[in-house]
C-alpha cells in the first residue's frame, strides 16, 4: 500500500514539474509569435495575455499516463483517444474560430464514436438511457468547463480540486481506472495553476479548458464501472432512477462548480432573452466580485465550496449513500437558492441601455413560472419536508432504511406532506416574500409544526396504533423540518447580509455611528440596503457603559462621547452620524462643534415618520378651525 501511495505521489510530481516547466516555454513562445489573447469588452483581462496554455496541461498529463503503461487498458485507451480528440477540437477552435454549431457538432460526433466504443454510464438494463446520459454528460461536461474558463485561475482551481476528490473517491472504493489520470490531471492542473492565478501570464484557451472538461467527464462515467458496497447495499431498499442518482451522486457533488456555474449562465441568458452561446460578464465568478469579493478571493471562495462539498460527499459515500443523497438534496436546494440571490444581480449585470431583445418562448415559460412564486414555494417545501422525513429515519436507524422502515416510509410519508402543507398553509406561509424573512416567520413555523406533528401523531394512532413506528423519528422530524425550512427561508437574507459586509471592507470613508439603541440599529440596516455609498463603519459610540464592547449587526462599541477626539485620530474618521433618535438638540450641537474643531462632518439621523410631529401638526389643525368633510 506504501509503495502505491508512493508512486502516486510521484506521478502527481511529475505531471506538476512538466506543467510548471512547459507553461512558461509557451508564455514566451505566445509573446514571441504574438499568439496573445487582447482585451476585449466582454473578458475580464486588461492586458495581452499569452494563449495555449492548454498544450502544457495536455503535454503534462498524456506523457507520464504513457510512460506509465496505462494504456494498455481497453477503457484508458478509449479515455486517452477522447482526450486527444477534445483536444484537437478546442485547439482548431482556438485558431480558427468554430461557430458555436460547429464547435458542438465536432464534439457530438466524438462522444458518439466514444459511447458507442463503451465510455457510458453502466446501468444494466437501460441502455438507452446509458447511451443518452452519457453522451449528455460528457458534452455537457466539457463545455461546463470551457464555460467556467471565465476568469484567472478558476477553471485551473476547480479542474485540480475535482480531480484529486475523484482520486480519492477511486482510491476508497478500488478503482484504479480512475486514480492514475486523475492523479496526473491534478498534477498538470497545479504546474498550470501557478501562472494562471491573478494576474494571470497565460490563458488556456479551449484546448485546454475541453481537454479537462471531457477528462473529468469520462472519469466520473468509469467511476460507475465498479459498484461498491454503499450502492450494492443501498439496491435493496432503493431500485430505478435512485440506482441512478446513487452511482452518480459522487460525481455530481465532487463537479459541483462546473455544473451550478452552466446552469446559472445558461438560466439567466434564457431569462433576459439572451443567446446561451453569447460571452459575457454574467458568470458565477463575475457576479461575486460584483457583491464584493476580489478576483483572487472569488477564485478561493469557490475552489473552496467544491473542496468542501466533494469532502462531505466522499465521507457520506463511505458510511452511508442514503445519507448522502439526503444531504446532496439540501445542497441542491441551497445551490438553487444561492443561484436565485445572484440572479438579483442581472440589472446590474446586463445594461439597461441594451437594445431591447424580443424574449424567447423558453424565457416568456421560465417568466410565467417564476411568477407563480406560492407554486414554487409549495413545491421546494414538499422536496424538503420529504428529504426531512427521511433524514429522520436515517438519523434514528445510524444512517441505513431497512426494507421494513423503507414501507413504514412509503405508507406514511403522503400523510406527513399533506399534514404539514396544510398546517404551513394554514399558518400564513406562503403569503410572504422569502427575501424578508422575519422573527414573526419563525414563530408561525414553529406553531405550524408543532400542530402538524401532533395531527400525524395523532392520525397514526387512532389508525395503526402506533405499531412499528418510533417516537424518536417524529420528533427528529420535527427538529429537521425546522432546521430546512427555515433555514431555507432566512437563506436569501444571509447571503444578503455575508455579501454585504464583504463589500464593506472595500469602502474608503471611515464613519463613526453615535448612539447604540434603536437608531443605531436602524442605520445600519438602511446603510447596509443601499450600494451607492463609500461609507465603512468603524464603530459605535454610546455614553451606556454598560454597551461597551457589544456589537449591533457586528460593529462594535468601541467607546463613549468623551472618546470622540481621540477615536477620529485614531481610526481616521471623516463623518459621525449621531442615530439617537430622541436626541436633544444640545446634545447635537455639542458633538456638531466638537467635530468642527476636529474638521470633519457631523450629520443627525431622523427617524423617518415622528409620531411626535404628526401630534403636534393635528392639534395645530384643530386649533386653526380646520374643516373636515365628511362622507355619509
Amino acid at each position: 500500500m506504501a509503495t502505491v501511495a508512493e508512486d502516486l505521489v510521484g506521478y502527481f510530481l511529475l505531471s506538476f514539474f512538466l506543467s510548471a516547466v512547459i507553461t512558461p516555454v509557451i508564455i514566451f513562445l505566445a509573446g514571441k509569435t504574438g499568439l496573445v489573447a487582447m482585451p476585449r469588452a466582454d473578458r475580464w483581462h486588461d492586458r495581452p495575455t499569452a494563449l495555449y496554455g492548454g498544450v502544457a496541461i495536455f503535454a503534462a498529463f498524456l506523457l507520464p499516463f504513457l510512460a506509465a503503461n496505462s494504456i494498455q487498458a481497453n477503457e484508458n485507451l478509449i479515455l486517452v483517444s477522447g482526450a486527444c480528440l477534445f483536444f484537437l477540437i478546442g485547439l482548431l477552435d482556438d485558431f480558427l474560430e468554430f461557430s458555436p454549431q460547429g464547435k458542438f457538432l465536432a464534439q457530438l460526433v466524438s462522444a458518439v464514436l466514444l459511447v458507442g466504443f463503451g465510455l457510458k454510464i453502466n446501468l444494466p438494463g437501460h441502455p438507452v438511457m446509458a447511451i443518452c446520459l452519457s453522451l449528455f454528460w460528457l458534452i455537457g461536461m466539457a463545455n461546463a468547463v470551457n464555460i467556467l474558463d471565465n476568469m484567472d485561475g478558476l477553471s485551473a482551481g476547480v479542474t485540480m480540486v475535482a480531480s484529486l476528490s475523484l482520486a480519492a473517491y477511486g482510491i476508497m472504493f478500488s478503482i484504479p481506472n480512475v486514480v492514475m489520470p486523475a492523479i496526473l490531471l491534478a498534477g498538470a492542473c497545479l504546474g498550470f495553476f501557478i501562472y494562471n492565478f491573478k494576474p494571470a501570464k497565460i490563458f488556456m484557451g479551449d484546448c485546454g479548458s475541453l481537454f479537462m472538461g471531457f477528462l473529468l467527464g469520462a472519469l466520473a462515467i468509469i467511476s460507475t464501472h465498479s459498484g461498491h458496497p454503499g450502492i450494492a447495499g443501498a439496491g435493496e431498499s432503493l431500485a430505478g432512477l435512485s440506482n441512478i442518482l446513487l452511482m452518480l451522486a459522487v460525481p455530481v457533488s465532487v463537479l459541483i462548480i462546473p455544473i451550478f456555474d452552466t446552469a446559472l449562465v445558461s438560466f439567466t441568458r434564457l431569462q433576459t432573452g439572451r443567446s446561451i452561446a453569447q460571452g459575457g460578464r454574467d458568470h458565477t465568478s463575475h457576479r461575486l466580485v460584483l457583491l464584493g469579493l476580489s478576483e483572487e478571493r472569488a477564485v478561493l471562495t469557490l475552489m473552496g465550496v467544491a473542496a468542501f462539498v466533494s469532502l462531505i460527499a466522499l465521507y457520506m459515500a463511505a458510511h452511508s449513500m442514503e445519507g448522502l443523497l439526503a444531504v446532496l438534496s439540501i445542497t441542491a436546494v441551497i445551490s438553487m437558492f444561492f443561484g436565485v440571490f445572484l440572479a438579483y444581480l442581472n440589472k446590474d449585470i446586463y445594461e439597461t441601455g441594451d437594445v431591447k431583445r424580443e424574449k424567447s418562448r423558453i424565457a416568456s415559460v421560465m417568466a410565467t413560472i417564476l411568477n407563480k412564486k406560492q407554486i414554487l414555494q409549495v413545491c421546494i417545501d414538499i422536496f424538503l419536508l420529504t428529504v426531512s422525513y427521511y433524514s429522520a429515519y436515517l438519523l434514528k436507524f445510524d444512517g441505513q432504511i431497512s426494507p421494513f422502515n423503507q414501507g413504514l416510509i412509503e405508507k406514511t410519508l403522503p400523510l406527513v406532506l399533506g399534514v404539514k402543507v396544510c398546517c404551513f398553509w394554514f399558518f400564513g406561509l406562503y403569503r410572504g416574500q422569502w427575501r424578508f424573512a422575519s422573527l414573526d416567520d419563525t414563530f408561525k413555523i414553529i406553531k405550524a409544526i408543532f400542530i402538524s406533528s401532533v395531527l400525524i401523531i395523532g392520525v397514526l394512532l387512532f389508525a395503526y396504533r402506533f405499531q412499528g413506528y418510533s417516537r424518536i423519528v417524529f420528533f427528529l422530524d420535527a427538529i429537521m423540518t425546522f432546521m430546512l425550512v427555515a433555514g431555507i427561508r432566512f437563506l436569501l437574507r444571509m447571503f444578503n447580509e455575508y455579501f454585504v459586509r464583504q463589500a464593506e471592507k472595500g469602502h474608503s470613508v471611515p464613519i463613526l455611528i453615535y448612539g447604540a439603541g434603536d437608531g443605531g440599529d436602524l442605520f445600519l440596516r438602511e446603510l447596509r440596503k443601499r450600494k451607492n455609498h463609500d461609507y465603512l463603519p468603524v464603530g459605535i459610540l454610546d455614553d451606556d457603559a454598560a454597551k461597551l464592547g457589544q456589537e449591533i449587526h457586528g460593529i462594535k462599541v468601541i467607546g463613549a462621547g468623551n472618546n470622540l477626539e481621540t477615536l477620529v485620530k485614531r481610526y481616521g474618521i471623516k463623518i459621525v452620524f449621531i442615530a439617537i433618535l430622541s436626541s436633544p438638540i444640545s446634545l447635537f450641537e455639542s458633538i456638531k462643534n466638537r467635530c468642527k474643531r476636529l474638521g470633519i462632518e457631523c450629520v443627525q439621523i431622523r427617524p423617518l415618520v415622528s409620531f411626535e410631529e404628526i401630534g403636534e401638526r393635528k392639534s395645530k389643525a384643530e386649533r386653526a378651525n380646520v374643516r373636515v368633510l365628511s362622507l355619509k
